[in-house]
């Protein structure tokens, strides 16, 4: 078995220990009592794309540090929070601090420990160019990225979200919708919100990137959409149909989000392609 094999077995192990635990009561998560294999392949899966993100990043130490953490934490944990504006009923105050606090523990330790496993041995031969440009010209960008992220979560709602959730849990579907109908005036400016700041939050995964736009696009895309769309299955108070219908929804909206959002903030040649690797990991043996 190769080092890297060996790294990614032992952060998924240790992503999973993370996810089982509630920090804020010092209990056993719900999830991992309840389904602990669904722990560990939602741990699985989240390490092997956060493992490649870290092994691509050209940036060592506090900069990619921050970059696991901005997604991590960030995409999956504070973004899912700001929808408790508008899904007080699903999530309620003790819940949304049990998130918070969770988040932001699971996120920090695991960064670190990326870091710790895939930083070093790195040749930063690249001084990336991307996404210098004026003020405006972000403004701009990051509006129009948001109305993006608001038109694909219609879109998605509607054509995936709706018909699987229908199809696979018709009567929790119905539940549901009754109850996020009471608060359905805030949906739409809070997305825009969430729009903008998922833009915000990728920023650092775009410019840590050594890749050309397309494939920076498609890593961006499944960083967006993975581990949020998986943090579905952890959802014990939510029954399978609809656990598969959101993640089916979020996978896909983030995953055309990514590649929407590189595309717009490379308008004007602002995003540089590069090599495919410019930054190397050398030392590692087989």
């Amino acid at each position: 078995m190769s080092a890297d094999s060996l790294e990614v077995l032992a952060l998924t192990v240790l992503l999973a220990a993370l996810l089982s635990v509630n920090y804020d009561t010092a209990t056993i998560s719900n999830a991992a009592s309840k389904a602990p294999l669904r722990v560990v392949i939602v741990a699985f899966i989240d390490t092997l794309l956060l493992s490649y993100f870290a092994i691509s990043c050209r940036w060592t130490g506090r900069r990619e540090w921050g970059a696991v953490f901005a997604t991590l934490y960030g995409m999956v944990y504070f973004l899912t929070a700001i929808e408790s504006v508008y899904l007080g009923t699903l999530l309620s105050a003790s819940t949304l601090v049990s998130l918070l606090v969770n988040g932001a523990i699971t996120s920090t330790i695991f960064a670190v420990a990326s870091v710790w496993a895939f930083g070093g041995g790195k040749m930063e031969g690249v001084s990336s160019a991307r996404l210098q440009m004026p003020g405006k010209e972000w403004a701009w960008k990051i509006v129009a990225s948001a109305g993006a992220y608001l038109l694909l979560f219609i879109v998605f709602g509607l054509f995936v979200y709706a018909p699987l959730g229908r199809a696979l849990d018709p009567v929790a579907f119905a539940q549901e919708q009754a109850t996020a109908s009471t608060a359905a005036a805030l949906v739409f400016p809070i997305e825009l919100l969430r729009g903008a700041l998922w833009a915000l939050l990728a920023v650092p995964a775009i410019l840590g990137l050594t890749f050309g736009w397309k494939k920076t696009g498609l890593v961006v895309g499944l960083l967006m959409a993975v581990p949020l769309s998986m943090t579905q299955f952890l959802a014990t108070t939510m029954v399978v149909g609809l656990q598969v219908a959101h993640a089916s929804e979020i996978f896909g909206e983030n995953l055309a989000f990514g590649l929407a959002l590189v595309w717009i903030l490379r308008v004007h040649s602002r995003l540089p392609t590069l090599n495919e690797r410019t930054s190397l990991r050398v030392g590692t043996t087989g």
